[in-house]
């Protein structure tokens, strides 16, 4: 399934959110209408259990009744306290889950990314990669889809993942959320962005519109320089990749494996860690020298010690050379 209405897929997104992302048959009609059925036959929803309970209508109100055998047909009955015994019709009964690698195939479509593509599940039913889309004027961006993100072991789990993809190009994230905490991060993750934030305006009128995504919106997005505000609050900044270090207005540009190193100075940092051993640092990085003045060394005189104004090293111990608040 490639096109979907704005409805079905905010429907889809909010169940994305749950521990068991699942819905009954007649929830699936009702948010979805018609589509439910091309949902169901594309894959995106797989059987689940039968219901044991169903809401019942009462004159003082809502309640629930436990669905049963019925011996008079075979078929299932509930008890109703104001109207007796009713039938239960056998469609009633069926539920549905959420496919949710399904689900993020979907999104790959919605970002351009061609039939033959299937996204790449990185941790079992929360995280996905999505390929590397071109956003608007960007070529190659990766993108990765993960659900769940307000739980602390769904965030620890991927950032056991994450940690392996240092170094590499960082990715923007595509969540169901309908919001993220401003200050929610993740290792080589560029910006959590929720999907109903990104999608076209211009098309997604209505519910019943296709829902489309606005490729040149995240693209914009995908841009790593900070903002004037984010430049004047924080005295050390680093770019996700590492390919960028500011402190207090200073910059070092560096290339390849180096930017593993930065930013992992930049994390001991942030975290209070500031000292970090030496040999432990350039190993990470996947040096063979133990010197970290071998990895910086440089022809060009202009550059030579231009990353002693970022990095001191003492007693085989490195940290960002931060000046201390006044």
């Amino acid at each position: 399934m490639t096109n979907i209405t704005v409805g079905s897929l905010s429907f889809l997104l909010s169940l994305a959110e749950g521990e068991e992302p699942g819905t009954t048959a007649d929830m699936l009609t009702e948010r979805t209408g018609t589509e439910g059925k091309d949902l169901v036959a594309s894959g995106m929803f797989v059987p689940g259990p039968n219901r044991t309970m169903v809401n019942v209508e009462l004159s003082n109100g809502d309640g629930v009744a436990r669905v049963e055998d019925d011996p008079d047909t075979g078929g299932f009955r509930y008890f109703h306290p104001e109207d007796g015994y009713i039938p239960l019709e056998p469609e009633r009964m069926l539920t549905w889950r959420l496919n949710l690698t399904q689900l993020a195939l979907l999104v790959a479509r919605m970002l351009g990314m061609p039939g033959s593509f299937r996204p790449t599940e990185l941790v079992e039913g929360l995280l996905w990669d999505l390929g590397t889309p071109r956003l608007g004027t960007r070529k190659g961006q990766p993108v990765l889809f993960g659900v769940r993100l307000g739980e602390s072991d769904v965030r620890a789990a991927m950032k056991a993942e994450l940690h392996l993809r240092r170094g590499a190009q960082s990715a923007l994230m595509l969540a169901p959320a309908r919001s993220v905490a401003a200050d929610l991060t993740l290792p080589a993750v560029l910006r959590i962005v929720p999907l109903a934030d990104v999608l076209d305006r211009r098309q997604s009128t209505s519910k019943t519109s296709p829902a489309v995504l606005d490729r040149g919106r995240l693209g914009a997005l995908a841009d790593p320089r900070p903002t004037h505000a984010d430049a004047v609050s924080a005295p050390v900044q680093c770019s996700p990749d590492g390919a960028w270090l500011r402190i207090d207005g200073r910059e070092l540009n560096v290339r390849g494996k180096k930017k593993m190193v930065l930013r992992l100075l930049f994390d001991a940092w942030e975290n209070s860690t500031d000292w970090v051993d030496e040999e432990w640092l350039l190993g990470q990085a996947e040096y063979d020298s133990k010197r970290i003045e071998d990895v910086f060394k440089d022809k060009r005189p202009e550059k030579r010690n231009e990353w002693k104004q970022f990095i001191e090293v003492h007693d085989g111990k490195v940290r960002l050379k931060v000046p201390k608040a006044p």
